[in-house]
């Protein structure tokens, strides 16, 4: 399969970094102090340590950098020069650690010094051509895979780029076999007949590799194809089409033995992401109730007094996590008595008293609902709760709306920061907040909660235009 030899070359690469940074490394010691005799008293044990830390240093940095991500074939010079300088980095870092650590002084600092071009140097050309090298060593001749592809040609078409990006791996695709009578034209790969014909064409061209381009409905015919394949000797591969079925990504999930397809990444799943996310919580929303809630609230009820008068906090019935209803807590920003509290409130709206509305623009309004996040009927940040009046409708808009109900609701969001918030007045408003909300659904991590509170808190300071 492709993906053992795209892994395989990356951690070849990575070795053979380690042989060559090893082999010029003492190339150079041979030069500096056999050839150029620099300096007699050279000490082999330690500077056998010192190429020692060189190789560690870099094996941490592929481990670390998620280097082994990269498609090492396709570095243009100036990835290749970021990486480079990161790599070398991390290796000078390595050794002088190693030196600070055990007060080395027979390592000759000009041998240091001088030796750090040399390893940019080698480690630039072999980041740059070495993939290349080892790849057409590799992955030609009797490695390369002759590829036939089964299927709707239109589908066959949606692989061409892959295929091209994959040639250097050694996948040859060699033809088209469908039941088109019309088959759309793949340029260099030719048609050679229909389905049927398959084991004939393996044996007529030598293929080695059957692509199915689009998972089958019939199971009989992908048990037929592949018992063709196994009796041949041959490799076969279904091309998983499912999330096109779907239209939704999908994801695969293994657990005790079974495989499941998933719509959605869930990380908050997890109760060690929960319980992190509840920490956060409590350690936000605690000194806010006990320190900055009390003041806020006397400025906020003095404030109502003298425009408009009445009770000083709104409640509203919001759905939470799994479609439960909580009762959520707002300072009042409307006027007494004006019999809307189901219609959203719009720029310039009548019903929000003159103070209200610098209330609502810096968010302070929002600011009880940090007794909803103590109560864990909330979370600091998560999908913003609507009001049940609208979630039906929502829902019709957006089939994905109720993916949102996954995780508590929250008094600040992405689609907030990202300044989606506000009267949603046309359905492409709705779509963005709910495709924002469940990429961070799929996408959790505790630095991504910060991130957005620090963005919310500036947003507080200097409020976007969407903000009323």
């Amino acid at each position: 399969m492709v993906t053992y030899r795209i892994q395989g070359l990356k951690w070849l690469h990575v070795v053979a970094q380690s042989v060559l940074v090893l082999t010029i490394f003492w190339g150079w010691v041979a030069f500096l102090f056999e050839v150029m005799h620099y300096d007699p008293t050279f000490a082999f044990e330690r500077y056998a340590i010192f190429s020692g830390m060189l190789v560690v240093g870099l094996l941490v940095d592929s481990a670390r950098s998620g280097r082994l991500k990269l498609n090492v074939l396709e570095l243009e010079p100036g990835k290749a020069n970021r990486i480079t300088l990161q790599q070398t980095g991390v290796i000078l870092g390595a050794l002088l650690l190693f030196l600070v650590a055990i007060k080395d002084q027979t390592i000759s600092r000009v041998f240091l010094f001088s030796f750090i071009p040399v390893l940019y140097t080698v480690l630039f050309l072999s980041n740059r051509f070495l993939p290349g090298v080892l790849a057409n060593f590799l992955f030609s001749g009797r490695r390369t895979h002759r590829t036939l592809l089964l299927g709707p040609s239109y589908k066959a078409s949606q692989l061409k780029s892959w295929l091209k990006r994959k040639a250097r791996y050694g996948i040859q695709a060699i033809g088209l076999l469908t039941d088109e009578s019309q088959p759309v034209s793949l340029d260099d790969i030719p048609w050679l007949g229909s389905i049927e014909e398959t084991e004939e064409v393996i044996r007529r061209t030598g293929a080695t590799q059957v692509i199915m381009v689009e998972m089958p409905n019939s199971s009989e015919a992908v048990n037929n194809l592949a018992d063709v394949c196994v009796r041949l000797g041959v490799r076969f591969m279904v091309v998983h089409d499912l999330d096109d079925k779907l239209r939704h990504p999908i994801y695969l999930i293994e657990d005790d033995g079974l495989y499941f397809i998933g719509l959605h990444r869930e990380p908050l799943e997890s109760p060690v992401n929960r319980l992190l996310k509840r920490i956060l919580d409590l350690a936000i929303s605690i000194p806010v109730v006990i320190l900055v809630l009390p003041p806020v609230t006397l400025f906020v009820w003095l404030v109502q007094r003298l425009q408009s008068p009445g009770s000083i906090f709104c409640y509203q019935q919001r759905s939470g996590i799994q479609n439960k209803v909580f009762r959520l807590f707002k300072f009042r920003t409307m006027q007494m008595n004006h019999g809307t509290d189901v219609r959203q409130a719009c720029h310039g709206d009548p019903r929000v008293y003159p103070a209200g509305r610098w209330l609502r623009r810096a968010s302070m309004d929002e600011l009880p609902q940090f007794i909803n996040v103590l109560r864990g009927e909330m979370s600091v940040v998560g999908p913003r709760p609507h009001m049940i009046e609208h979630n039906e409708r929502f829902a019709q808009i957006k089939k994905h709306y109720q993916v949102r109900t996954f995780i508590k609701p929250g008094l600040t969001g992405l689609a907030q920061v990202r300044g989606y918030r506000g009267e949603i007045r046309t359905d492409d408003d709705l779509v963005a907040r709910v495709e924002a909300d469940i990429h961070y659904i799929e996408n959790w991590s505790i630095g991504l909660d910060w991130k957005i509170v620090f963005q919310t808190a500036w947003q507080m300071v200097s409020p976007p235009h969407s903000a009323y």
